[in-house]
């Protein structure tokens, strides 16, 4: 496949994202549309190019919001990118800011557009709590109905008080919240509840170094938070005690042994069809809140041409798209779209495993992403397992300690491979992972510029 504007090579010429907040704190008070608006024009000014020549915006956002409708537009006008320049929002659920890097590749090379701006964001302290069924209710068919009749909504048995967000994290085909379908792995990989904590401890303790090291400085972006600025990402930060003390780890309950979710036995009488053997009484749960990811917000955008572009405008490249790769899996494996996608985008470019010097994988779950790393191995002969081991895979730390913000991830996983292309100089070429709600996976392979 060739993934290139007749021989023109695509490049990335510009990236930069907020520090990711923890949701309700630092960024909460910013909609995720304002979040979006500050790294474009960080964007823009980073790579100096005139925004008159920026001919098209594509977001990524999953949370979608009537207050910012097509997202890209209100930030292509917001920004004051040419009117006539194009401007479309993509939702792929976690793939969305890969899949916001791929719609604009698209674009270039279709001729339809010279120079992309993409955005990824997202505030999931912003999802709304919502009255599903209230315009089918004559008391709650209007806003002013609802707030002359508020008192009595819970008498009203048809309306349902809903959470966006615990609603948007359940796949509704398989009735699972991620949550399960990370625990679904973990009982059907036999990964337990140490090993994936060995694992997240090792995620904090790469994102806490390379924090320190201020190998992310040059990346971010720091806002204005209702407590002074923020830097830094908060979640690890607020979470150093865990690389003092990993031991904090173990005492951290399993998920599903604890009220008031579900225990094991139930667990597997719902999922035994998919975890495929059968409970048993030495059956643990091992997900759990610290081997999984945070609720955040956050926003990430990069600026994307064709290296002739680049040269044209005076632009330095940051890095070479290849190419991308998507792949669907059942829902209830989920976070196993990861290995099938990165092999997915490896066949599309005509690449091997080991033409790849480096690997981003997107930890939505440690069982998720070791499960991915291990189904490589089992299903492709490629020792993955054996490259995490050597600080191959996430270098520099990830989803677990860094936090999540849904539509901006995809950007902040690609940042991290162009990140290792300028610390480590035998990266020659980046392979980026990750999984997302309903079995969706998406990569995308960059490498570093000549």
């Amino acid at each position: 496949m060739n993934f290139t504007r007749n021989n023109d090579k695509l490049v990335i010429v510009s990236a930069v994202r907020t520090p990711v907040g923890q949701a309700g704190k630092s960024l909460s008070h910013l909609f995720s549309h304002e979040l979006g608006i500050l790294v474009a024009e960080e964007a823009i000014k980073r790579c100096g190019i005139d925004r008159k020549k920026i001919d098209g915006v594509v977001a990524g956002e999953i949370g979608q919001s009537s207050r910012a409708p097509n997202v890209a537009r209100v930030i292509s006008v917001k920004t004051e990118i040419p009117t006539e320049a194009t401007a479309v929002t993509v939702a792929n659920n976690c793939v969305s800011g890969f899949e916001a890097i791929n719609e604009a590749c698209r674009r270039i090379i279709l001729g339809e557009n010279d120079v992309e701006l993409v955005v990824g964001m997202e505030s999931m302290s912003n999802f709304p709590i919502y009255l599903n069924r209230a315009q089918q209710n004559s008391k709650t068919a209007t806003v002013e109905k609802i707030k002359a009749n508020w008192t009595s909504i819970p008498e009203i048995s048809e309306i349902e008080v809903i959470s966006a967000v615990d609603e948007g994290l359940v796949d509704p085909v398989r009735k699972a919240n991620m949550a399960e379908t990370g625990e679904v792995v973990a009982q059907k990989m036999g990964l337990t509840k140490k090993v994936l904590d060995e694992y997240a401890y090792g995620s904090y303790k790469k994102t806490l170094e390379a924090i320190q090291a201020g190998k992310y400085k040059p990346w971010i972006l720091p806002v204005a938070g209702e407590k002074g600025m923020l830097e830094d990402d908060e979640f690890i930060m607020s979470k150093t005690g865990f690389v003092e003390k990993p031991e904090r780890f173990e005492k951290a309950a399993a998920i599903f042994d604890m009220a008031p979710h579900t225990n094991m036995k139930d667990f597997y009488s719902r999922y035994e069809k998919w975890i495929g053997k059968p409970y048993t009484d030495a059956v643990k749960g091992a997900v759990s809140l610290f081997n999984a990811c945070p609720r955040s917000d956050g926003a990430g955008a990069m600026i994307i041409t064709t290296e002739s572009k680049a040269k044209e405008l005076n632009l330095k490249v940051l890095a070479y798209i290849n190419g991308w790769g998507n792949y669907g899996t059942d829902p209830i494996y989920m976070g196993l779209g990861i290995a099938f996608s990165m092999n997915k985008a490896l066949e599309n470019c005509g690449l091997k495993w080991t033409d790849i010097d480096s690997f981003e994988i997107h930890e939505a779950f440690a069982a998720t992403a070791l499960g991915s790393i291990k189904t490589v191995k089992d299903l492709y002969g490629f020792d993955l397992p054996q490259k995490l081991s050597e600080g191959k895979v996430n270098p520099n730390g990830g989803t677990l300690a860094i936090g999540h913000p849904l539509g901006a991830t995809g950007i902040r996983v690609a940042i991290n491979q162009i990140m290792e292309f300028q610390t480590n100089p035998s990266v020659k070429k980046s392979l980026g992972g990750i999984c997302a709600g309903g079995g969706v996976g998406g990569a995308l392979v960059l490498e570093r510029p000549l």
